[in-house]
């Protein structure tokens, strides 16, 4: 396992309507310690849109995930990204495996409600991949160029579609209705969500 080197242009910090975004992840708050809102609110938290962001800004957002997730581990040693020194809490690498996990799904429902019509969303269950797929023995550096490669693909996709595209809809098994525009934020917020927790781990190892 290699050690991420940090990144050279860090890029501007994102306006002040799309730093307030939260995130959290697939669709349910963390069995890991990681989230402790109820689930319904955290859903709602996660799912609902935001008329203060546009199109444009919203893609960059998204975009921009892609360095922060990188520049939130640059650094760290095999030891750090293999430990678990907040109690109850994945370790990095097991954030990082479920936040390009999770990716797939986010991408997966992007792709197929901007090419399908009203196309079926189904949720999973976070618990059971973090545990049947091992996280904590995947490869960092695999793990974030797969969140960037689908990041890459998916933001493509998305700067290349027609304003009324956004108002496109899918149908969640649990939430119903959800447009574009909330897949993507979700995705967003998914994200911002997870990194105070990598922060947190840093903290406590460099001590």
């Amino acid at each position: 396992m290699k050690v991420i080197r940090a990144l050279d242009n860090q890029g501007d910090e994102n306006s002040t309507a799309v730093a307030s975004l939260m995130c959290g992840p697939l669709d349910h708050p963390s069995d890991n310690g990681d989230a402790e809102m109820p689930t319904t609110d955290y859903t709602s938290m996660m799912q609902g849109d935001n008329d203060s962001i546009g199109n444009a800004e919203l893609i960059d957002a998204y975009e921009k995930g892609i360095d922060e997730l990188r520049t939130a581990v640059a650094g760290m040693t095999p030891e750090q990204i293999l430990a678990r020194p907040v109690p109850g809490k994945w370790s990095t690498v097991e954030c990082v495996g479920h936040l390009a996990d999770t990716e797939v799904f986010f991408t997966d429902r992007i792709v197929r409600t901007i090419a399908l019509d009203r196309p079926l969303l189904m949720s999973a269950d976070e618990k059971l991949y973090t545990e049947r797929l091992r996280y904590q023995e995947f490869d960092l550096t695999e793990q974030l160029a797969l969140f960037s490669a689908l990041r890459r693909h998916a933001t493509r996709i998305l700067r290349m579609q027609l304003p009324e595209a956004w108002r496109r809809i899918a149908v969640h098994n649990e939430s119903g209705i959800l447009t574009l525009r909330q897949l993507v934020l979700q995705a967003v917020r998914h994200l911002r969500h997870h990194l105070p927790f990598i922060a947190e781990k840093r903290a406590v190892l460099e001590k």
